[in-house]
Parts: structure tokens; sequence; C-alpha cells
């Protein structure tokens, strides 16, 4: 007998027999943790390549397009309805790459009056166009995409989740009925066949 054991102490690492629910859900814990882990990765791979994507959008029309002097011919577009200063679709004239006046529709300050000068976008053949995003649009771009990911895969884990406690729950209770129907007899004292 060695000397350093103190009697009355375990001396191994024995461990009580487990129920094979408890090494089920010893496992999908393992899993649920390595699903969360690759939902966070996946989302943000995702905002990363909508960030790379939206930027390089924003350079190529911003490339495409110009800034183009022009004039107003409404003699004041009407604001929006909600009261607002926001732009509005008005009529403008301008001269294109060609030398050539031109006139459309486009987006204008509300309550500018016939004939101011505004500045408008075209693309290389001179049309009107909508002005290229702004230096905000990555960003957006990006927290929708990653929002909408991360949203994605959280719905994913949820039922996940809910599947494995179903599971185990369906599991532990045939694993009580099993070990009750081992027990009862005991408990009632019919272990054995009774004899008259």
């Amino acid at each position: 007998m060695r000397t350093d054991e103190q009697p009355g102490r375990p001396t191994g690492r024995r461990r009580g027999p487990r129920r094979r629910s408890d090494r089920v859900e010893a496992v999908t814990t393992w899993l649920l943790c390595g699903l969360a882990a690759a939902v966070l990765v996946v989302t943000a791979a995702v905002g990363a390549w909508v960030n790379g994507a939206a930027t390089d959008t924003m350079r190529r029309r911003a490339a495409e397009l110009a800034q183009t002097p022009a004039t107003t011919l409404s003699d004041v577009p009407a604001a929006p309805r909600d009261g607002g200063l926001a732009s509005v679709h008005g009529g403008v004239r301008w001269t294109d790459s060609h030398g050539t006046v031109r006139t459309g529709f486009t987006q204008v300050p509300a309550l500018t009056r016939a004939g101011s000068a505004v500045t408008i976008w075209t693309n290389r053949e001179g049309d009107v166009v909508a002005p290229p995003p702004g230096p905000e649009f990555p960003l957006v771009m990006t927290a929708v995409s990653a929002l909408g990911t991360l949203a994605a895969g959280a719905a994913l884990l949820a039922l996940v989740v809910w599947v494995e406690r179903r599971s185990l729950d369906r599991l532990r209770a045939t694993e009580w009925a099993a070990e009750w129907r081992r027990a009862e007899p005991g408990w009632r004292g019919r272990e054995g066949p009774r004899t008259h």
C-alpha cells in the first residue's frame, strides 16, 4: 500500500455509469457549438464578400457616369406630399458630350424654380440616369447581408436545438421507463416468483 494514499479517498477517476442520453447530449452540445461557430464564420465571409462587391459596384458606377450641368424646365417642381424638401422628379435640359441639347426628367431639389442650374448624372451615351450609389452603399449592403445571414443561421440553429431537445426528451423517457421496469418490482416486493 502506498503511504501517500489517504484512507477513504478514492484514488481513481471513476465516474458513475452515464446514460446513453447523457452521452448523446454531450456530443450534440459540441456539434451545436460547432454549428454556431460555423454560422459566425459564414456571416463574416458573406459580409466581406458583399462589402467587396458593393464597393466595386459603387466605383464602377461612379466611373461610368458623369456629373453634367443642366437647367430646370419646370416652373416650380412640386414638393413631396409629406411636406419634406427631398428631391422630386422634374424636367431638365442639358447638353451631352456630343454637343446635342437634350431634355428629360430626373430628380431635382424640391421647390426649384424654372431656369435654375442643377447638376444631373448622365451615362456615356449622354442619357440622364440615377446618381451612383454613395459611400454609405457598401456599409448598408454589408450590414443587411450580415444581419440576414445571421438571422438565417440563428433560425437554423434554433430548429436544430428544438429537434435535439425533442429527441433527447424521447430518449430519456424511454430510459426512465426501462429503469422503472427494472426497479419497480423491488419496490413493490415482487422480486422473483412468489410461492403460495
